[in-house]
């Protein structure tokens, strides 16, 4: 494996939470409350924007930390993004299906 591969990875996961923040905040204006009770309670001190903002630039920051050891450890990098990649896709997967359902009812 290469450094660019390292990148795509990167790049990919970083689109997912960008995705993952796009939706979160539109379903949170139709009134569907935050699942995760962390995010919950930073969005009922700090508003949905602010308190979803602060969440979602802590994740990137955790995956720009995981990018640093991209020299080291190429492969756990890879990893690491497959695993979190995998993780958001199917959550960002199966909230836009909710969110659908909840849409048609």
């Amino acid at each position: 494996m290469n450094i660019p591969t390292v990148w795509t990875h990167l790049s990919v996961n970083l689109l997912l939470q960008a995705f993952d923040g796009i939706l979160t905040y539109r379903v949170l204006l139709l009134g569907i409350p935050e699942a995760n009770p962390l995010v919950s309670a930073s969005i009922y001190h700090w508003g949905e924007f602010w308190g979803l903002l602060l969440w979602k630039a802590l994740a990137c920051v955790l995956l720009l930390f995981i990018f640093r050891f991209r020299h080291q450890r190429q492969n756990l990098t890879i990893q690491a993004y497959r695993i979190t990649g995998g993780v958001y896709g199917w959550f960002g997967i199966l909230s836009l299906c909710e969110l659908l359902i909840d849409l048609d009812a």
